[in-house]
């Protein structure tokens, strides 16, 4: 047996009542007979539809002359309520009856007699059609209307009254109002018909009215049917709950009307009596009397729920950011680094010696000097200084020095003498600047004023430092260094001293973590960022696109109605409008398949509307193209790619497109986007960037250097802020290519759009490259100064000083090798330098680092690594034959230089002798 379709449950009401047609042609209503007459032949309905399926009807519409008691049974009538708890128990409860909308027989006799009254008076009743008849009542009313006038006739034949029909007790259900459930499906039909601005049909027709003999008929049927549109454009305002209407009766031109009209000519009058009304001559050249006459019906709508809700009374978790992510206390105090830590207690320590010194002279005497020192070491204050420093000098090794936990004794050795240079820097600058302090903080009377600190103790400091870090982490990820800008995201948030700025620092840190598709440290940064302000809109939509793309959408839901609550703006709607078509996509087919996807499909509607009404002149197409650029930003195609699928074609969507390509590296299908797509002059840099990019990842690096000039070497146009990766990429390029002057150009442009340490490095190079040592070495310490942890800085200023006969060259080197350089390229450059200069030491490291790392990658017979062990056989061939020997065969056996190879050849027979 087939499984029965299972019932849809309503999530809305609407009730639509008629209060009734009014100003009707006259001749409906004919010999002078009152409209409640019971001969009258006719009957009155209305139908309509919602979804197009399920028809609703009104029935047991009557010609009735306008009382007071029918207007106010229409003015009240409402259906049974919803069914609900409270509802329930009411119940029960016993009421008075409401007497005043019960017509009794007494009522009925009054009401004949005002319909005589009335005419005695000269003020006749205007006539309507109205339904307040029950089936029931109108069968029953019927018969006995009958019956009584029949009696009436063979007593009195002149007597016509007619008693008014009662109108329905409490009991009963009203006749002039019909409620309809609406389910997800029908409640999508509807909004979309008032965003659509289509009217709610009813169609409005006459019947003949039950128990009427077999052979009458209405032949004229189809001349009086009509629509009545209702305007449904009140209900796009939100919190609209119901409207009413005087809407004029549209005459329905039928195709049948010459078939009716042939009809009528060939039809026979029955044998029994019928009233005159059904033979009734119409004009049909004539105006239609509906429009002569201005026939008109009243219609009301009555929502139970809103159909455009209130932002505020939207579907959405009953969880908030703060239910799953704890609120973070502020921290209690300031950060402080290990280096500012040690510097205060040194500073602390010297004003003490300082003030010892001054009461030790005060007192007189001779040797104080020596008196003083004596006490130092023999009060304990010595021990006491070093218990204070002692930690401080663990966490700076920690924060500063700290490499592998399993270092050689040999770079245990090393640590400490670059700990002891830097700690006894510390300690020199610090007193210079105490006692440059102490000078300038006398007053007149001798007394020392008190000093302030070098460092500033405000806010500014953590952001200055702050910002730095930033650019230093945005260098590193243009440069494709991840584990550098990670690096570089982590100092930042340490050294971030500021509550206020806790929520975007580790929000900076989450979305560099997405983009490197490292899901788990960008979760816990955005929870981190939430749980110190669960109000931050960009943390509160970076986690919801997180949670999105791993379909985790429950708890995404919560996250993105925060941020919509937060900033009501046209992003964080689209959002919501992207929640909801996701959550379409996920549905699986089965009995609930068409009432979850039209819940929906409604909710998404619902708030795209509330996106392109958050700003003016907004269409969907708009807010769909700003969500699919943020969220490629944050590096995720997927979701992208389904913002995209709602937009027109157009420049920015293939754009878009081209950028969504690209980030799943499929390079000729962004090409391809961007070739066949019109009116890009719109956005012409853009795409110039954008094929310029394809091109280099292809490795097509002329064309990529071409669509880069294109864009970024115009003479009249002021270098750009946001193209200053692009003027890395073309410069490295072009220094790749060795064309520096070219490449030194671009760098001089980038430097005026985006004056960064990779600027100043990359014209460095193209300076030493060309042998401008000067100029190199100022390019290059200015990139320094910006940036002092990139080794490729230290490197080239490592060769710049061993071409200038520089004594800061060991320093340097160091300082390149500490910071961990990894150019395996510009490793033996410098190598082969330092051992041609006859630096054995220097350029042995640098070689074998080379060699150990080529070998870890799996490319231990490479290029590279070939030039290295030949440069570093040379370097050791004096003291390490036969290493030396072995590293001169593996250049013979494995290298591809002539040259090297035969000198190579040379170099063993020189060594076997």
């Amino acid at each position: 047996m087939e499984e029965s379709e299972p019932q849809k449950e309503p999530v809305n009401y609407i009730d639509v009542k008629l209060h009734g047609v009014h100003n009707l042609p006259p001749g409906w209503f004919s010999d002078g007979k009152p409209p409640a007459f019971v001969e009258h032949p006719f009957r009155y309905e209305v139908s309509f539809s919602v979804d197009g399926e399920n028809t609703y009807t009104f029935k047991h519409g009557r010609l009735l002359q306008e009382l007071s008691q029918y207007e106010s049974y229409i003015l009240g009538a409402t259906p049974p309520p919803l069914p609900s708890e409270v509802n329930e128990m009411l119940r029960h409860i016993r009421e008075f009856p409401d007497t005043s909308n019960l017509l009794s027989a007494a009522a009925n006799k009054r009401t004949a007699s005002k319909f005589r009254k009335a005419e005695d008076d000269g003020t006749p009743l205007a006539t309507k059609i109205l339904w307040i008849t029950t089936p029931a009542a109108d069968t029953v009313s019927t018969n006995s209307e009958e019956q009584g006038i029949k009696r009436r006739r063979r007593t009195s034949p002149m007597v016509e009254d007619a008693p008014a029909p009662a109108v329905p007790t409490d009991d009963d259900p009203p006749p002039c109002v019909i409620r309809v459930p609406l389910t997800e499906r029908d409640v999508a039909a509807l909004d979309a018909m008032v965003v659509a601005g289509k009217p709610l049909e009813l169609q409005f027709t006459r019947v003949l009215r039950g128990g009427v003999p077999n052979d009458w008929e209405d032949t004229h049927q189809w001349y009086f049917r009509a629509s009545i549109p209702v305007d449904l454009a009140p209900f796009a305002e939100p919190g609209s709950l119901e409207l009413t209407e005087e809407i004029p009766l549209l005459p329905l031109n039928s195709s049948a009307r010459v078939e009716e009209k042939g009809r009528k000519r060939n039809s026979r009058r029955p044998k029994s009596g019928v009233p005159v009304i059904l033979f009734e001559e119409i004009d049909f050249e004539a105006q239609h009397p509906y429009v002569t006459h201005n026939t008109s019906a009243v219609v009301s709508l009555h929502l139970e729920k809103t159909l455009t809700r209130l932002a505020s009374d939207r579907v959405r978790p009953l969880l908030k950011p703060g239910n799953l992510v704890p609120q973070r206390a502020p921290p209690s105090k300031e950060y402080q680094d290990g280096t500012r830590q040690f510097t205060d207690v040194v500073e602390a320590i010297a004003k003490q010696i300082m003030q010892d010194y001054r009461a030790a002279k005060a007192q007189g005497g001779e040797r104080i000097d020596e008196r003083l020192f004596w006490t130092f070491q023999t009060t304990g204050q010595l021990a006491a200084y070093k218990e204070q420093l002692m930690p401080l000098v663990i966490k700076v090794v920690r924060e500063k020095f700290f490499r592998s936990q399993d270092a050689s004794q040999e770079a245990m050795s090393e640590l400490i003498n670059e700990l002891y240079v830097y700690l006894l820097d510390c300690v020199h600058t610090t007193l210079q600047n105490l006692t440059g302090n102490v000078g300038r903080g006398m007053r007149k009377d001798g007394n020392r004023a008190s000093v302030g600190l070098q460092y500033s103790q405000d806010g500014d400091s953590s952001g200055v430092t702050g910002r730095i870090w930033l650019e230093r982490a945005e260098e590193a990820e243009t440069l494709r260094e991840h584990e550098q800008a990670a690096k570089c995201h982590q100092a930042r948030i340490a050294s971030c001293s500021s509550s206020a700025n806790f929520p975007a620092v580790w929000n900076d840190a989450a979305n560099f973590f997405v983009r490197v598709s490292d899901a788990t440290r960008a979760e816990q940064c955005y929870r981190e960022a939430i749980a110190h302000d669960p109000m931050y809109v960009d943390s509160l939509l970076g986690y919801g696109d997180l949670l999105l793309a791993h379909n985790r959408f429950d708890e995404a839901a919560v996250y993105l109605h925060a941020a919509a609550d937060a900033k009501p703006n046209a992003l964080c709607w689209g959002h919501l409008s992207l929640l909801c078509d996701l959550n379409m996509l996920a549905l699986e087919q089965g009995p609930q398949y068409e009432t979850k996807r039209a819940y929906w499909e409604r909710e998404g509607a619902l708030a795209m509307k509330e996106a392109m009404g958050a700003t003016e002149e907004v269409d969907y197409n708009e807010v769909s193209l700003l969500v699919a650029d943020y969220l490629l930003q944050l590096h995720h195609p997927d979701l992208a790619n389904v913002c995209l699928s709602r937009c027109r074609s157009g420049p920015k969507t293939e754009v878009l497109y081209a950028r969504l390509f690209m980030l799943c590296e499929q390079y000729e299908d962004a090409l391809t986007s961007l070739k066949n797509a019109e009116d890009l002059e719109l956005c012409a840099d853009e795409v110039g960037i954008l094929r310029g990019e394809c091109h280099a990842s292809l490795g097509h690096n002329e064309e990529a250097v071409r669509e880069y000039r294109q864009v970024l070497c115009h003479e009249d146009v002021k270098p750009n802020r946001r193209f200053g990766p692009s003027y890395i990429h073309l410069g490295n390029l072009l220094i790749t290519a060795g064309r520096y002057s070219d490449a030194l150009g671009v760098f001089t442009l980038g430097i005026q759009a985006w004056p960064c340490s990779l600027m100043w490095l990359g014209a460095g190079i193209a300076y030493y490259r060309m042998r401008q040592l000067d100029a190199a070495e100022e390019c290059l310490s200015e990139s320094n100064a910006l940036n002092n942890i990139n080794p490729r800085t230290w490197a080239y200023l490592a060769l710049v000083c061993l071409h200038k006969g520089r004594v800061e060259l060991e320093i340097v080197m160091q300082q390149a090798i500490i910071q961990g350089l990894s150019d395996v390229a510009l490793l033996t450059e410098l190598g082969r330098d330092l051992v041609r200069a006859s630096y054995l030491r220097l350029g042995e490291g640098c070689l074998r680092k080379v060699i150990a790392m080529e070998r870890d990658a799996g490319r231990a017979t490479s290029a590279t690594s070939c030039t290295a062990m030949y440069y570093l056989a040379s370097a050791i061939e004096g003291t390490q034959q036969h290493e030396a020997k072995e590293m001169y065969a593996e250049v013979v056996r494995h290298s591809q230089n002539e040259f090297m190879r035969k000198r190579a050849e040379e170099q063993i027979l020189l060594l076997s002798k």
